[in-house]
Parts: C-alpha cells; structure tokens; sequence
C-alpha cells in the first residue's frame, strides 16, 4: 500500500458544490484534511470513507435541528453551514458559519443537539456516527489525541471569538467576523475577496453580538470608508488591510 494516495487533489470550492458534486473523491479529500483523521493509515482512511454518508445537501437544507438526537460528527466537505442556537425569543440566531474542512456535531455520546445545522449554499456534507469515531479512536492513540485538540481548539476558538465581540465598536465587531468568514469562504477576485453566501443583517449581527440596525449601520460606515461593498447576496471585502486595522485597532 503506498504511503499517500494516489489521487490528483485539488482545493476544495467553497461555494460551488452542487449535491451531484459529492464524488468519491471528494469525501476522500475532506477526509485526509480532516486534521481528526490525518495520523490514519491510508488503509484505515478508505475504509473510513467506505462507512460515511454523504448526501449532498441543497441551500437552505437542514442537516438536523436542535433538540434532535446528537449521532454523528459531520465535515463540510464543499459548501457552508451555518450553526443555530434557539433564542429565549422563540427565534434562531447564527453563533456560527463552517467552510470545508470545519467540523461540527458530536464527538461524543451526547443525547440532543444543541443547535440546528443549516446549509447556506449547495454543499457536501459528510456524516460519521458516532460509534465509528469511537471505534477509529480506540484501535489508534494518535487520532484520539487528534479528537482531544480538536475539542480543545473548539473551546480555545469560542472563548476567543466571545472576547474579541463582547468588546468595541459595532464596526469592529462587523470587522472581525468578515474577516473570519473570508479566511473560510473568501474567493480572491481581482484584488477583493468575494463572499458569495447568503449573509442576512440579522446574521450578521447575530454572530457579532449585536443588533440587525447596528450591524446595518456598520457595513454601511465599513463601505463609506472604501474597506468593503456588498449587495442582495454578496459581500466583497474591498480593502483586507483596512478591514484588519479597523478590527484589531
């Protein structure tokens, strides 16, 4: 068996992947990144893929809803998510949005999800359950300590991003989650970076820790100001240097 595979590997498409788009080598690829499977065999690794589900999922699709029985760990393999969490005013906010190679669901035996999973374009989407994970991780040490940094990374992460909003302006804030999201999803395009999801203004300022009328007012100081522009459907990051010192200043 040789030590990598042979397949020609191509970076993955952000937001272009169509549910027919979920191939073979697809699932394979999202896989070897996947850094919880990277130390696996490559043996080990197309058996794996062999016991995944990967549908492909249409924009505006639920990939379960909270509340739902927690049994799988899923991987964006091409597309976007976006991760819900009820609010005490009966209504979802975004605390969330996933690119390939992110990861979200369950690691472990946990009973209910505790946020819905929506697809925000048409994406690929593979589901592990939960007992093959636990399987994979009891046969090879290596990728259990993987699953022990990726849970780690995932608390490390959450505590950053609520630091980072829960002080500063509202432009700041907006700042920040731009830039987050184009390091996830950006397409580089004639010096912008190009946001081509569906990111509403209660989105947006749900994931920012602010109102819809304050992050509208926001993205509209941020475009005044030359760092951004953005329409129905878009947002274009106009100038990454500005938007940065606007978010880290």
């Amino acid at each position: 068996m040789p030590d990598h595979l042979p397949l020609p590997l191509s970076p993955l498409s952000p937001c272009s992947a169509a549910p027919s788009a979920c191939q073979h080598s697809t699932r394979l690829e999202a896989l070897t990144k996947a850094p919880l499977f990277a130390a696996l065999p490559v043996d080990e690794l197309l058996e794996l893929e062999g016991r995944v589900s990967a549908p492909g999922y249409v924009a505006g699709e639920r990939v379960y809803r909270a509340g739902e029985r927690a049994a799988s760990l899923f991987i964006v393999a091409s597309g976007a998510v976006k991760l819900l969490r009820p609010s005490p005013h009966g209504d979802e906010a975004v605390v969330s949005v996933l690119g390939p190679g992110d990861s979200f669901g369950t690691l472990t035996r946990t009973e209910h999800c505790g946020e819905t999973a929506a697809v925000m374009v048409d994406s690929c989407i593979i589901g592990i359950p939960v007992r093959v994970v636990r399987s994979v991780l009891e046969r090879h040490p290596k990728v259990a300590m993987a699953a022990f940094d990726e849970l780690a990374e995932r608390l490390e992460q959450s505590y950053q991003a609520l630091e980072q909003l829960s002080v500063g302006s509202a432009d700041k804030r907006v700042a920040a989650v731009l830039l987050n999201l184009s390091e996830k999803l950006g397409r580089p395009a004639q010096g912008r970076i190009e946001l081509s999801i569906p990111l509403s203004r209660a989105d947006l300022g749900a994931i920012a820790r602010i109102t819809p009328e304050s992050a509208s007012r926001a993205l509209a100081r941020l475009r005044a100001a030359g760092a951004v522009d953005f329409g129905r459907q878009w947002t274009s990051i106009v100038d990454p240097a500005m938007l940065h010192d606007i978010a880290t200043s």
